[in-house]
């Protein structure tokens, strides 16, 4: 057998001289371990799930109080989340830092910076440190130009995505894309996605959801919500996909497709992963691995979703795993497990949890399992 032949983006994060971290998930984003980061400026660690596989990148980065990070340019797109922290962020084309538009942050803030602009994180505050997440699409950029210096030092402009307009860090509009048939969410900067009011409900378990686009980006994704005592349908997707809990805790069962809709029936348990998650947690479900989300807190869970192809612009390789498929039953030739379809012991399973926590079960609703 061949031996492992490490990518670019691989390579360089191990040289980048930070700590790493790896699985299926990471419990609290905000608690993790980081080290000093020469090239940013500022402390950081990378974070390398199982089923990111290549198409994104993570990393959790922190400013020290009063300061700033070094401005930095990439060719590869990038959502910004704040954890912790108040400041602000200027952007510039080329080199007219003299025409930098500025923007500020706070807890629960998510932006992009636009393609190939400079940008400089600042924080605010002269005793603690501010701290935020990062997924970009840096791993498949750099594996195919396999060229750093390139990646961080094209000269050319974006005009067609950033002209340095004042508005452009404005919160945008929710309007319905008809290509998509959904209402899309365009922003390049949500204030506070714990605070968005949600619209539409998707994936059962009487939740709501609204699909975001920024900028030209296809880095994209969607924040999703549901109520006490519930949980939502299983379904699979593509690789790539990170999802960040902005609020709740619960845990989401993981298994490959080719154990079944009832995995535990069939035979497979020993393939089921379980992740327990809280408000910080990261997860990532691999390729064609249904995932299913229980909410066994005290309140309504938040989910962020931060994913690779976009409403607007489709990347085929990630949209072959049939996308559209999440919202389909399996029966119909999707990927949505609906609740009569379920592995029986889903259900007890969960009974039990919520019993262990004290939270009342709420599925008796129509259209859920009872």
């Amino acid at each position: 057998m061949r031996g492992y032949r490490p990518t670019t983006y691989h390579q360089w994060i191990e040289e980048e001289g930070v700590p790493i971290e790896r699985g299926h998930g990471v419990l609290d984003v905000r608690t993790l371990e980081l080290g000093p980061w020469k090239r940013t400026g500022g402390s950081g660690a990378y974070i390398e799930l199982v089923g990111m596989e290549g198409m994104t990148g993570m990393y959790v980065a922190e400013i020290p109080p009063g300061q700033a990070l070094n401005p930095e340019r990439h060719l590869y797109d990038e959502l910004i989340y704040i954890l912790s922290g108040q400041g602000t962020t200027r952007v510039w084309s080329g080199d007219r830092e003299d025409q930098a538009r500025v923007f500020e942050w706070e807890p629960g803030t998510l932006f992009t910076p636009p393609m190939n602009t400079t940008h400089q994180l600042f924080n605010l505050s002269g005793t603690e440190p501010a701290r935020f997440l990062a997924v970009t699409i840096a791993p498949p950029i750099m594996d195919l130009f396999h060229s750093v210096p390139f990646v961080f030092n094209c000269p050319w402009e974006f005009t067609d995505r950033y002209d340095g307009r004042p508005d452009f860090f404005e919160v945008g509009e929710r309007n319905f894309f008809e290509p998509g048939g959904v209402w899309l969410f365009e922003t390049n900067l949500i204030p506070n996605v714990g605070g968005y009011e949600l619209k539409a409900g998707h994936m059962g378990a009487g939740g709501w959801g609204t699909v975001y686009q920024m900028d030209g980006n296809v880095l994209a994704g969607h924040i999703a919500e549901w109520p006490v005592g519930r949980y939502r349908k299983a379904h699979y997707h593509g690789g790539g996909a990170i999802l960040f809990i902005v609020n709740g805790k619960g845990y989401t069962l993981m298994w490959p497709r080719e154990a079944g809709l009832q995995p535990f029936a069939s035979g497979h348990r020993d393939e089921v992963v379980r992740v327990d998650w809280q408000e910080g947690s990261v997860i990532s479900p691999p390729s064609e691995w249904f995932h299913q989300h229980f909410n066994t807190g005290p309140g309504k869970v938040r989910q962020l979703a931060l994913r690779m192809g976009s409403q607007r612009y489709g990347v085929w390789f990630h949209d072959i795993h049939v996308r559209e498929g999440v919202l389909r039953s399996t029966s119909e030739g999707g990927t949505l497990i609906e609740y009569e379809d379920e592995d029986p012991e889903v259900q007890q399973l969960y009974r039990a949890e919520l019993e262990k926590a004290g939270v009342e079960y709420q599925m008796e609703a129509p259209g859920l399992p009872g």
